[in-house]
């Protein structure tokens, strides 16, 4: 055998591949195409009745709701995720009509499974399905599969888990959830969206942690700081006094929580305790508790926020001007009659709004 023999055999074996790859992939583009066409097949009544179900008349909704009951499972299967990613989008009615279908179908106890897959991905799916029907699904396991989760080893899963955690309003919820935020200080915006959605049953276990913080630690821990911010995302009026209680003894980070706290929530009885504030020898503290009497306004707030606009830090000054702006017609005479130059700042860039 020469070398041409062995030149053709070569080329004869390198056209075969490729011709069993282009044969292969022609298959395999054959086979993904009729999975899909009969993906759409089952999909396609089912999405219509969900579609049915969560815009229809009531009694169209009510034979989409047994149609959906009744579908195939190979149906639901195909129309599961669209499904989950449409329930956030709904409210009122449709979206418990489109929790309950899923519910019915099975969906929590898939869900949980997923929760203890060895896939990081899987799990995180699993826990926001918990989290999506939560609501529908009062049994505590559910919650406690979730709650599980916050002690696992991928940060994905543990966000995950917290964020899913805002669908469950139980104090013993927050309670982890606080604990697991002040231990991970990456999760602070995600603890802060889980108690927003909570919302009410979560102040009194903020309460306590502020409290047992201080108590515990000498001005206060993260787990302190962290209560008294979600105090004031709540609108938790009920907990001023225990707010206005922990700016006497606490770190400066708990006091600038505590005085945007009380700035949120905006009582009037608040003012007395944010002018103390004002005094203090942080700058930040001082442009804190001048924004947060401009968010409570009134006329009450005006002679604690007349000597300010004179500060040495002119952030701070700008700020007490702002927030005597706030204050009504008793806050724009004190700019008036005012010397600072951050006074006469206020009232030009006021002037300018207004031409514009």
């Amino acid at each position: 055998m020469n070398l041409a023999h062995l030149g053709y055999g070569a080329a004869i074996v390198l056209v075969s591949a490729c011709l069993v790859v282009v044969l292969g992939l022609v298959v395999v583009r054959f086979g993904r195409d009729r999975a899909e066409r009969r993906r759409s097949t089952l999909r396609t009544p089912v999405w219509r009745d969900v579609l049915m179900l969560t815009t229809g008349e009531p009694d169209e909704a009510a034979d989409a709701f047994s149609r959906l009951l009744s579908a195939a499972p190979a149906g639901r299967a195909a129309v599961q995720d669209d499904a989950f990613g449409l329930v956030p989008k709904l409210r009122g009615t449709a979206r418990e009509r489109l929790r309950q279908v899923l519910w019915e179908w099975g969906a929590t106890q898939e869900a949980a499974r997923w929760t203890r897959s060895r896939s990081s991905v899987r799990r995180c799916r699993g826990l926001h399905r918990l989290g999506v029907l939560a609501p529908r699904s009062p049994e505590p396991f559910l919650r406690d599969e979730v709650l599980a989760r916050l002690d696992d080893r991928d940060f994905a899963v543990r966000r995950t888990a917290m964020l899913a955690l805002g669908s469950f309003p139980e104090p013993v919820v927050v309670e982890h959830l606080l604990h697991r935020a002040a231990l991970e200080p990456r999760l602070r915006a995600d603890f802060l969206s889980s108690v927003d959605r909570i919302g009410a049953p979560a102040v009194p276990v903020l309460r306590r942690g502020l409290t047992r913080s201080l108590a515990e630690t000498p001005g206060g821990d993260r787990r302190g700081f962290l209560a008294a911010e979600a105090l004031g995302l709540v609108g938790a009026v009920s907990a001023v006094p225990t707010l206005e209680a922990a700016l006497e003894h606490s770190s400066a980070e708990l006091e600038l929580a505590c005085i945007h706290a009380l700035g949120q929530l905006g009582a009037s009885s608040c003012v007395v305790a944010l002018a103390g504030p004002l005094g203090h020898r942080d700058p930040a503290i001082r442009r804190a508790a001048a924004e947060s009497l401009g968010l409570i306004g009134g006329a009450w707030a005006v002679p604690a926020l007349g000597d300010v606009v004179h500060d040495d830090n002119v952030e701070v000054a700008r700020a007490a001007a702002n927030a005597l702006h706030r204050c009504g017609p008793s806050g724009h005479d004190a700019l008036a009659s005012s010397t600072a130059p951050v006074a006469r700042e206020v009232i030009a860039l006021t002037a300018l709004g207004s031409l514009a």
